[in-house]
């Protein structure tokens, strides 16, 4: 292992950022290139290990970085890999939890990921496209087309409430490429049946289906047309509801086409096929019902600590739901540079949470906003929705240790976060406060 240190010296920051690789892909000049370019945009370090990441984890130890990013080809991320790395990331200090904020950065070629790594300016997402019914009031414009009743589909504009506008025929293929290729179109969703090449929307009903050949998403209809789909703007893809889509299983897998051809930079998917859905599902509960909040990757992250705060901390957990939490808790993948800044345009929130801290204290406030039902689940589509706890991020890495609480909500301060448990579903949302102090 060998590590590249432009900071001069290796010391800890709170925007500090890590990137790893493998000696065999800095070895080849295009993606040498990209490691460089990433390095130079973050001045962060390199940690060149010789055949496992994990021989990266005691300098990650000794100086726990914010950020980390893996650069690699794409046939070095699979389904291994993925589950594999998401332990690795939580060993970083002692807790359980998700230690910092990752992404894996590759493509079909390296020119695919230095396309991640120019995107600088950060996305507010203004316009949403869907394959699944969402909470459109959060969004500022949507397109839904629905998965489960033929001809489903919604419209809202700007300014405007949402509009049901049937579609011509039970077949959505031909309008949802065109939606997907819309030049405003920032955040996409999926769901439905899907493998690594392919992604069915219809998914109670017959529906044409979308594939990739030779790195673009195309669609084709129940007649055999073809609809590629060519965005070059910058956007978010998040199929939660999908199989497999996270999965990078050769050239032609679905994840790279989305990155190759409608503009994807960061995206969040499944590396086997789901079935429990906490890990998918729930980011819409972070990102779009939050909006504004947190960015993709902060959503990411945000979900990966309430699922494993609900494992650690649930005494009467079921069976049956204890083997869903650990099955989604390594399967999901994320994609893109985890600095970039990518989150849903504001929108009036439910619930507002802020954090005020000085040497001596800590202390956040939630305050409901919409009266008595500020903290139900806004949308229930899908599975595992609602019941998220609230989770708010310290500018800073503290020593938890040191501070102490007499509250008595089950409140967590960890060294980067703070987690709040949601109030039992049904009740009256109160404010509430909780604060920690030096001891």
């Amino acid at each position: 292992m060998s590590i590249a240190m432009p900071w001069g010296t290796l010391c800890a920051a709170d925007d500090a950022y890590a990137i790893l690789t493998w000696k065999q892909t800095k070895a080849q000049g295009p993606w040498q290139g990209v490691i460089d370019a990433l390095a130079k945009k973050h001045n962060a370090i390199v940690i060149v290990c010789d055949r496992n990441l994990s021989e990266s984890l005691p300098t990650l130890q000794k100086n726990p970085p914010r950020f980390v990013a893996v650069v690699g080809a794409c046939e070095q991320i699979d389904g291994k890999f993925i589950n594999q790395f998401h332990p690795l990331m939580r060993q970083v200090d002692a807790d359980p939890y998700t230690d910092v904020r990752w992404g894996v950065i590759t493509g079909r070629s390296a020119d695919d990921a230095m396309k991640i790594v120019h995107e600088v300016e950060p996305l507010e997402i203004h316009r949403t496209v869907s394959g699944t019914r969402i909470a459109t009031r959060m969004c500022e414009e949507a397109e839904c087309f629905d998965e489960l009743l033929p001809r489903g589909h919604s419209v809202k504009n700007r300014g405007e409430a949402e509009k049901e506008i049937p579609l011509p025929d039970a077949d959505s293929v031909a309008e949802l490429a065109s939606a997907l290729a819309h030049p405003g179109t920032q955040f996409i969703i999926t769901s439905g049946h899907a493998t690594t090449r392919d992604w069915q929307p219809g998914f109670r009903y017959k529906n044409g289906s979308f594939h990739s050949r030779d790195g673009v998403i195309y669609g084709r209809d129940l007649q055999h047309k073809e609809y590629p789909v060519h965005h070059e703007k910058p956007t978010v893809y998040l199929p939660c509801g999908n199989c497999l889509m996270g999965l990078m299983d050769g050239p032609d897998a679905m994840a790279l086409a989305w990155m190759h051809s409608a503009g994807v930079r960061q995206m969040a998917g499944y590396v086997e096929p789901t079935w429990y859905g906490y890990m998918g599902w729930g980011m819409l509960d972070y990102f779009l019902e939050q909006p504004g909040r947190y960015t993709f990757s902060e959503a990411f992250l945000a979900n990966q600590i309430a699922l494993v705060h609900r494992l650690e901390n649930t005494a009467d957990l079921k069976p049956m739901d204890r083997k869903g939490l650990l099955f989604d808790r390594d399967m999901v993948a994320f994609y893109g540079d985890p600095a970039w800044s990518a989150s849903m345009a504001p929108r009036p929130l439910p619930f507002s949470q802020k954090i005020t801290q000085t040497e001596e204290t800590i202390a956040i406030e939630i305050i409901p906003l919409e009266g008595e039902k500020s903290y139900d689940t806004i949308d229930t589509n899908g599975s595992q929705r609602g019941g998220r706890p609230f989770v708010a991020f310290l500018p800073k890495r503290i020593n938890p240790q040191i501070f102490r609480t007499t509250d008595h909500s089950q409140a967590l301060l960890a060294d980067d976060f703070i987690l709040v448990p949601r109030p039992v579903a049904g009740s009256k949302a109160k404010t509430i406060r909780v604060e920690w102090h030096r001891h």
